[in-house]
């Protein structure tokens, strides 16, 4: 009985360290991402549904041809979130999201985690 429940924690916990996401290195978080999986159907206007290159500067500027140019904040705990502040028609706007950083994975801005529309990060 010990050894099954030994076997079932380890499983779980194998599970938990694959599935779950990591804060983010400096050396990680700065760099460029694509746009992908952006030809599924639009759900939501502030999100790119065309091709998309984002940049983010370790300064805290961001460059996208969807977004323009503006600032970024990073929150980098256990669920770590980003929050873009840029203009949209002239107007300030923002949006908020998360990153999706699991083990032996490139790290993902989340647009729409159902459809797996993201930014994923280039080496």
């Amino acid at each position: 009985m010990k050894k099954a429940l030994s076997i079932l924690t380890f499983g779980l916990l194998v599970i938990i360290i694959f599935t779950m996401d990591y804060p983010l290195k400096a050396k990680t978080l700065y760099g460029k991402y694509i746009n992908t999986n952006y030809q599924n159907s639009i759900c939501c206007v502030e999100a790119p549904h065309e091709p998309d290159t984002l940049i983010l500067f370790s300064n805290g500027i961001f460059e996208s041809r969807f977004f323009g140019k503006g600032q970024f904040e990073v929150s980098n705990g256990i669920s770590p979130r980003i929050e873009f502040h840029y203009k949209s028609y002239e107007e300030s706007a923002s949006y908020n999201t998360y990153f999706s950083n699991k083990l032996f994975e490139k790290p993902k801005i989340i647009l729409n985690a159902d459809m797996n529309h993201v930014y994923t990060k280039m080496n």
